[in-house]
Parts: C-alpha cells; structure tokens; sequence
C-alpha cells in the first residue's frame, strides 16, 4: 500500500470522529476481535473433540483450519466495519492484487487444488508410512499446499500436493498385514523337498510369522549357481525388520546345522610358474 492509500483511510477513520471516540472505537475493536478469537479456538476445541474417532486426521486437520481462517476472516472485516474504513477502496487495490498473486501462485494453486484430490481419494493418512518416487517415510500432515513426512533417517520432507498427485505413491502401511518375501539359492544337490520343510518349520516357530495366510515356497528357476527359491511370510505391519532379521537368522544357523548350503561366487587364482596371476570366477556346485 503507498501513502496516498493509507492517507484515505486514516481520513475515514477521522471523518466526524474526535480522538476520543477514535480511541474508543479503537479498544472496542481489538476487545471484540479477541472475543471473536475465543469464540473461534472454542469452536476448534468443541469440533475436534466431536470429531476426533470420526474422520481421518487429515480431514479433521483441515475442519479446524477452515474454522480459524473463518474467524480471521470475520475479525478482519469486522475491523474495517468497526472503524468506518471505506471498503471500496481495499477491495479495489484487492482486486488488482489477486489478479498479480493469481499469475505469481499458479503452482500453489495446483499444489491447493491437488490437496482436495488427495482428501477425496484418502490414499494415505497422518502416520502412515508412505513412498513418493525415491523418498519414503511416517506422514506428519496433510495440509493445503503439502504433505510433510518423516523419513526414516529422521529427517523433515515437505512433498508439495501437486507432486504427490503426479508422481507413483505407495502407501506401505495402508492394510494390517504385509507379505515378506525371500529370495535366495540353494546348491543343486540339495533335497528341495527338505529345504521347504525346514523354512516351513522355521516359519512356525518365529513369533512375528502369521500363520494365516501361510507361508509360501515356490522354485523360482534354475539359476547358474544353484536353484533359486522364493520363500514368501506373512506379518503385521509394525513387525517389518523383526520379522525380516529373525528369520533370515534363523535361517543361516539352520542351514549351518543342518549342512544345506548356499551357493556364493568366489573366485579361483592360479599362480603360473612366471609368477603372473590368472583369476576366473566360479561358483559352488
């Protein structure tokens, strides 16, 4: 705003007024603007204490931020009202104002438009783990213009709306239960039939395994260095890496014990009389 603008309004507010009743109207207005205030943070209290168990986090997250720039909104123009300030006037400089934020916020506009989408299609929700492209982690909030998640380093991403809508998203928590799968190999002279029995057995005894649905063991293919297996187990959500680590120990112990082995590269130097090295990669059968 220039000069000549804030001129006009200090001459409406003064425009038949003595300084006293200026003063006046002036603590009557910040009074009643605080009052409004309260009455708004009351009805956030009372709408978010009725809704919460109700609706998501999100939605109930964006319930009280249109509360509050209700209020702020109704504050501001009870001011100009309050004062006597012309309102032609602001709503004229407004005017050409949003035309030149119109331009300038296109992207925002997109990221505010996107945000709706994502509040209809609730693919996610606050603390939720989710995967954008190559970031993943716990969803913080879902606000107007972004959604700010955890990663799992700890660190703080804001992922504007737009980019959610138009890149892949995974919502890793979205079900109860996840499927862990295992791939790995096993020497071809190996009893197959063995191998399933024992990860089946070592399944059963794990204490983060489901057994409904129950494990799978499915032969992949014949790989070059040996049979490879895929080895498939059910969990809750929340028991990822005590599952993942529980059972791949178990599963090289008893290997180890019971002597079934699984085939890893390695490879073979032979030293020529010369003293000149040859190597050549192999793998055990």
């Amino acid at each position: 705003m220039n000069s000549a603008f804030l001129s006009d309004l200090w001459s409406d507010l003064r425009k038949n007024t003595t300084p006293l009743e200026i003063l006046s109207r002036i603590i009557a207005t910040i009074l009643m603007v605080l009052l409004i205030f309260l009455v708004f943070k009351l009805i956030q209290a009372a709408v978010s204490k009725g809704l919460k168990g109700r609706i998501s986090d999100q939605r109930a997250f964006m319930v009280r931020k249109g509360i509050k720039y209700t209020g702020m909104t109704l504050a501001v123009l009870f001011v100009f009202r309050n004062l006597g300030i012309d309102m032609s006037a602001i709503l004229g400089a407004a005017g050409v104002a949003g035309i030149v934020f119109g331009f300038a916020a296109q992207t925002s506009m997109s990221s505010l438009i996107s945000g709706f989408f994502l509040l209809s299609e609730k693919p996610f929700q606050v603390g939720d783990a989710i995967k954008v492209e190559d970031i993943a982690g716990v969803v913080l909030s879902v606000d107007f213009l972004s959604v700010k998640i955890r990663t799992y380093d700890n660190l703080f991403v804001r992922i504007p709306n737009e980019t959610i809508i138009k890149s892949n998203l995974t919502t890793i928590t979205r079900f109860p239960i996840r499927r862990l799968d295992l791939a790995f190999s096993v020497a071809y002279k190996e009893d197959l039939e063995r191998v399933r029995d024992l990860l089946f057995a070592l399944a059963r005894e794990n204490i983060y395994a489901l057994d409904n649905p129950a494990p799978f063991f499915g032969i992949d293919k014949f790989d070059s260095s040996g049979i490879a297996i895929i080895f498939c187990l059910w969990f809750e959500k929340s028991n990822f890496w005590n599952l993942k680590n529980s059972i791949i120990i178990s599963i090289k112990e008893s290997f180890a014990k019971k002597s079934i082995e699984i085939p890893y590269q390695k490879i073979d130097i032979t030293i020529n009389q010369d003293g000149i090295g040859n190597s050549e990669e192999c793998f055990n059968e």
